[in-house]
């Protein structure tokens, strides 16, 4: 016959692992987090899109005026066996070089190299070797509508028009039936965020579920032991 002391410490030592089975079932269950997507970022600078011949036609460049975007890559080729150089300059000094702005150096042919243009504004450029931008050794990229450049400045040679190299794909419409990234994406985050709530209410339920189990087992033992 077991005794009523035993029979204490047997309730309690059920209580005990009745507590534990509860805490496992409470942290073995792990909520389902939809996954961040990430930030857009800048367009990838693609292949050379435009070409621009220094030293064109002795005193000159191939490209004076002309279009780029955000991204686009200039490819700058000298060419004869004059000394040239491209340096950035504003509109309201075209011959004089912009603090801060880029600079190619002076070279002869044969010397190449190319530029990545990051952001999407107006450029004006020039060559700074002795007198070649009064001749007309000057252009700008993206430049306002209806400008003018300044009447002492000799006109350039007139450029080679050219299309880019590498033009900006033309964006095609989603076909008929289909989902867009950006709806799939919305549609992924709520059923993750669907699956992470039904499973939180589970959670919840073990948890109350045990808990119920528990104050239910302390109220036998104290009948018990008042009995």
């Amino acid at each position: 016959m077991i005794s009523k002391k035993s029979r204490c410490f047997l309730l309690i030592a059920i209580l005990i692992f009745q507590i534990i089975i509860v805490k496992s079932q409470t942290y073995s269950v792990n909520p389902i987090t939809p996954s961040n997507n990430p930030n857009p970022t800048d367009p990838p600078i693609s292949l050379t899109n435009h070409v621009i011949k220094v030293g064109y036609k002795d005193f000159g460049f191939s490209r004076n005026n002309f279009t780029v975007g955000k991204g686009n890559v200039l490819r700058w080729e000298w060419e004869g066996n004059l000394q040239h150089s491209v340096a950035e300059s504003t509109l309201e000094t075209p011959c004089k070089k912009k603090e801060g702005g880029f600079d190619l150096g002076r070279h002869t042919s044969p010397y190449n190299t190319s530029m990545a243009i990051y952001e999407e504004r107006t450029y004006v450029f020039f060559s700074d070797v002795a007198d070649d931008c009064k001749k007309g050794m000057y252009g700008g990229i993206n430049l306002p509508q209806g400008y003018t450049w300044p009447k002492d400045l000799a006109a350039p040679p007139p450029q080679i028009v050219t299309t880019p190299l590498n033009p900006t794909p033309t964006p095609t419409p989603t076909p008929t039936g289909s989902m867009s990234i950006a709806a799939a994406g919305a549609e992924n985050t709520q059923e993750s965020s669907s699956k992470s709530s039904s499973i939180s209410a589970s959670t919840y339920y073990l948890k109350e579920s045990g808990y119920g189990i528990i104050i239910g087992s302390l109220v036998l033992i104290s009948l018990y032991l008042l009995s």
